[in-house]
C-alpha cells in the first residue's frame, strides 16, 4: 500500500512537470473569446492556458516585457510600434498575425458605373483614413504617393484615375451619411460601424481589408522566445479551423481571420 502511494505521488509530479502554463494578456472582445476556444486544445498538448483579462491598452505590453506574460493579444504592429517606441519598450516583436476587425469599401451601385464626381466618404481622423486610402489603392481605384505611408490623407492621393471626390467624416457617422445622403455613391466603414446599418462587410463590400492589413491584429511576444515549443504550440491550435470558423460564426464579418 505504501509501494502504491509514492508511485502515485511520483506520477503527480511527473504530471505536474509535463504541463507548462502559458500566460497570455488579452482585451475581453473578441481577443479573450477567441483564447478560451483553443484551451483544451491546448491542454490536451500539455500547456495550460491561463488568459489575464485587460481593460486598457498599456498594462498588456508593460506586463509582457517584465516578464509577468508569455504572450499579450490586443494590438496592431502600428500600435506595437508606436507605444514600445513613445516608452523605450525593446524586444517585443509579433509572432503571428490572427484576425482583422476591417474597413470595407461599400457601395451602392456597381463599381463599374463609378463616374467622375461621384462621391465616396472616408474616415477623417489620422488612422483611419490612412487605412481607407491604403485599401482604395491596394484595389486600384487610387494611387497614392507612399502607400506604406500609414497617416496619408487625400492630400497623399497621386492619381484619381476615376476623378472621384472624396469627402473626410468622423467614422462613426459615415454610416448614416453613406444610407441618408443620396449624394454619396459609396464609403469606406470600419466593419462593426457597417454592422449598424445592416452591413455585412464579407458579403455587402467591394472589398475588404485582408491578411495584408498591417491592422491585424496579432500575437505579441518577447523576441527571446521564438521558436520555443510552447508558442509553436500556441501558434498551431490558434490558427486551426476550429477557431476560423469560430470567429466566422460568432462575429459575422465584425472580426475576420487572417491565417
Amino acid at each position: 500500500m505504501k509501494k502504491f502511494l509514492v508511485l502515485l505521488v511520483l506520477l503527480g509530479v511527473v504530471f505536474a512537470f509535463g504541463t507548462t502554463k502559458i500566460r497570455i494578456g488579452a482585451t475581453p472582445v473578441p481577443h479573450a473569446e477567441i483564447l478560451e476556444v483553443i484551451k483544451a486544445d491546448l491542454s490536451e498538448l500539455g500547456y495550460e492556458l491561463e488568459i489575464v483579462v485587460f481593460n486598457d491598452y498599456v498594462l498588456p505590453n508593460i506586463a509582457l516585457s517584465t516578464g509577468e506574460l508569455d504572450a499579450n493579444y490586443f494590438q496592431h504592429v502600428p500600435y506595437l510600434e508606436s507605444f514600445t517606441s513613445q516608452r523605450g519598450i525593446k524586444g517585443l516583436v509579433s509572432a503571428k498575425a490572427i484576425h482583422v476587425e476591417p474597413m470595407g469599401f461599400f457601395l451602392k451601385k456597381p463599381l463599374s458605373e463609378l463616374a467622375p464626381g461621384d462621391k465616396i466618404a472616408v474616415p477623417n481622423d489620422p488612422t483611419n483614413e490612412g487605412r481607407a486610402l491604403i485599401l482604395l489603392h491596394n484595389n486600384g481605384l487610387i494611387e497614392l504617393k507612399d502607400p506604406s505611408k500609414l497617416e496619408s490623407t487625400v492630400l497623399d492621393i497621386k492619381e484619381n484615375p476615376r476623378q472621384l471626390t472624396f469627402v473626410e467624416i468622423e467614422a462613426g457617422f459615415i454610416p448614416r451619411v453613406y444610407t441618408e445622403d443620396k449624394t454619396v455613391a459609396g464609403a469606406v466603414i470600419n466593419t462593426n460601424y457597417a454592422l449598424t446599418i445592416n452591413l455585412n462587410a464579407v458579403k455587402d463590400s467591394e472589398f475588404i481589408e485582408g491578411g495584408e492589413s498591417p491592422y491585424a491584429n496579432i500575437i505579441t511576444i518577447r523576441e527571446t522566445d521564438k521558436g520555443e515549443a510552447w508558442l509553436e504550440a500556441l501558434i498551431s491550435v490558434l490558427t486551426s479551423e476550429k477557431v476560423r470558423d469560430f470567429i466566422n460564426e460568432k462575429y459575422d464579418g465584425a472580426v475576420v481571420p487572417v491565417f
